[in-house]
């Protein structure tokens, strides 16, 4: 079949013929003679290299006929644009999905070891260093991550502990042994129940709070900025809600554990109708000083915990708003997760 081409090839006269072309590739050999043509636009060449593809996947041969010498050494430089393959991912069995998490978090970890690392060094050999960033968010993130927090800590601590003595002392009551509540709840609450929902409740709350803020300014491209005005990142985002979370959540354990014994003095005063001389004085006995010291120990490595997954996952997320609301979510679950992870280990250590 033999198209005669009309003398412009432009966004105007392709229309007109296109579709016929394509009729025809699908059954036999087009000629299109073009002894007419003086000008092609990009719509023509668009439709010649279009043509060109749907010949070669139909089978068919497109033949250009009586083309003028400079149209032809125009076309010939042209290149089809060719849409790469999608990459074949397939499906992974198991020991591959294995190894491929295993993988990611080990990089992970690597990474927040870094943090870690850099953290500690710009905290107390770096503040003689001449590079060192001159401080001054410490303060606020101390106020943001660790102030602002105490509410909903010491609410929930406390009704925690008030369900926990209020159990115990049901149970200890059937045997005459309420005495004993008090060094039960103080035991309970310095070495596990203090730490660990305290820590938990900060991973949702603060943890969450950090991998937002730097995510946010990464898909901004404000980390990009620092660096390229010569300021550490690591210094100006990181160290400062380091040392703010070492300092509040020691603190915010202790208290809140302090919290759970009230609760439990309040569950003997008018359940038990122990006094509360008699409470104190029993809690002392089993709350000792390293009892205290590994209690303030755990929350410490509970904060870094926190903090170094909170960045981590903040620095390395890519994509955009979406991205960040995943880059949270995933702090919070491994978070919680590593506190758990390492409050087990403490106890085989400790206990």
């Amino acid at each position: 079949m033999e198209i005669k081409l009309p003398q412009s090839l432009d966004s105007q006269t392709v229309p007109l013929f296109e579709r016929s072309v394509r009729q025809a590739l699908k059954r036999e050999q087009v000629v299109l003679e073009g002894s007419a043509l003086t000008s092609i636009d990009s719509a023509g060449r668009a439709f010649l290299m279009e043509a060109s593809g749907y010949a070669e996947k139909s089978g068919q041969t497109l033949i250009l006929q009586s083309f003028p010498e400079k149209l032809k050494q125009e076309l010939s430089s042209l290149r089809r644009a060719e849409i790469p393959e999608k990459e074949n991912t397939g499906h992974q069995n198991l020991p591959e999905s294995l190894g491929a998490f295993a993988f990611d978090v080990f990089s992970d970890v690597k990474t927040m070891f870094y943090f870690l690392s850099e953290s500690i060094y710009w905290s107390t050999f770096g503040r003689v260093d001449k590079n060192r960033l001159r401080q001054k968010g410490t303060a606020l993130q101390l106020l943001r991550l660790g102030s602002d927090a105490t509410g909903i800590v010491f609410i929930l601590i406390f009704l925690i502990g008030f369900t926990l003595s209020l159990q115990s002392a049901m149970q200890l009551e059937l045997f005459g042994a309420g005495i004993y509540l008090a060094a039960g709840v103080g035991f309970s609450m310095f070495a596990e129940i203090g730490p660990l929902l305290t820590a938990i409740i900060l991973a949702g709350r603060s943890g969450s709070s950090i991998t937002a803020e730097i995510a946010s300014m990464v898909v901004a491209e404000e980390v990009k900025a620092l660096r390229t005005m010569g300021i550490n990142p690591i210094q100006y985002l990181i160290l400062p809600r380091f040392q703010a979370m070492s300092i509040a959540v020691p603190l915010l354990t202790f208290a809140a554990s302090v919290m759970g014994c009230f609760a439990g003095l309040l569950v003997a005063f008018f359940y038990l109708e122990i006094s509360p001389v008699v409470f104190l004085e029993n809690l002392q006995k089993a709350v000792n000083l390293p009892l205290i010291l590994k209690c303030l120990f755990k929350s410490l490595v509970f904060g870094w915990i926190i903090t170094l997954v909170a960045c981590q996952k903040g620095f390395t997320v890519r994509g955009g708003a979406d991205a960040v609301g995943s880059a949270t979510t995933s702090c919070v679950v491994f978070s919680i997760s590593g506190i758990i992870l390492a409050d087990a280990l403490f106890s085989f250590v400790f206990y």
